[in-house]
């Protein structure tokens, strides 16, 4: 009986990014939610959550500073008329769908979509409050204010040194093996991941060659990914 060819991962979409963005947040709201994810997919998360997150950015999410994080949120919504609209052709703008996908309440869509069209930085009440804030009685509302407007600005740059730092060859297998995590964890055997992900990285000579299934075999004992389980059970039927 011929074997079973290994079936090809879809092509990357939009909707498929929403979807692990919307995971990640909803961990970092609820912690406890990480245990429902497969232990490999776990590992993979905290490793591009080291490679990717700068320190800075991670302190800043663990303090309670609630004045310096809202600063850093109005210099990124200064800034969203240069984000780019990810829609793949689909309806919607990215933001707005993220916000459903988490289940936000109807007005936190709305500001998230604002946010992103940039209608929001040039609303009234919006500049008002940010004039409060800037101008505020109090010093040390004023200063966290503009310290957390001026990490705001710079976040692009300091994802882009800490990528500069961080990031290694293996970096993109672990960024796919967490995009596709729902259609890996139903696979049989490591030598089926490697087939799967190959034609993502059949360009990179660093990556894609005579090691690739050797170089994914390594990345999947490092992570704990196994099917020692799986087929285990399937010789036993």
């Amino acid at each position: 009986m011929a074997r079973a060819q290994p079936k090809s991962l879809e092509p990357l979409s939009p909707d498929r990014v929403l979807d692990r963005i919307a995971e990640a947040i909803s961990v970092g709201l609820e912690p406890a939610k990480l245990r429902a994810f497969p232990p490999w997919t776990q590992r993979v998360m905290r490793i591009l959550k080291d490679q990717f997150v700068p320190r800075e950015f991670a302190s800043i999410l663990a303090a309670d500073q609630s004045i310096f994080a809202e600063g850093i949120a109005v210099a990124m919504a200064a800034k969203a008329r240069d984000l780019k609209s990810v829609t793949g052709g689909g309806a919607g703008q990215f933001a707005g769908r993220l916000a459903t996908r988490l289940a936000l309440d109807p007005k936190t869509q709305d500001v998230a979509q604002q946010v992103e069209t940039g209608g929001l930085a040039i609303s009234d009440d919006y500049q008002k409050h940010v004039m409060g804030r800037l101008f505020a009685a109090d010093v040390g509302e004023r200063r966290a204010f503009v310290e957390g407007l001026a990490v705001g600005n710079r976040l692009p740059e300091l994802f882009d040194h800490q990528a500069q730092r961080s990031a290694t060859d293996a970096s993109g297998i672990y960024l796919t093996l967490w995009l596709y995590w729902p259609e890996i964890a139903k696979m049989n055997s490591v030598g089926e991941v490697a087939h799967a992900l190959e034609p993502f990285f059949a360009t990179n000579k660093n990556l894609a060659g005579t090691h690739w299934d050797e170089r994914v075999r390594k990345l999947a004992n490092r992570i704990g990914l196994s099917f020692r389980a799986k087929q285990t059970r399937r010789r036993k039927k």
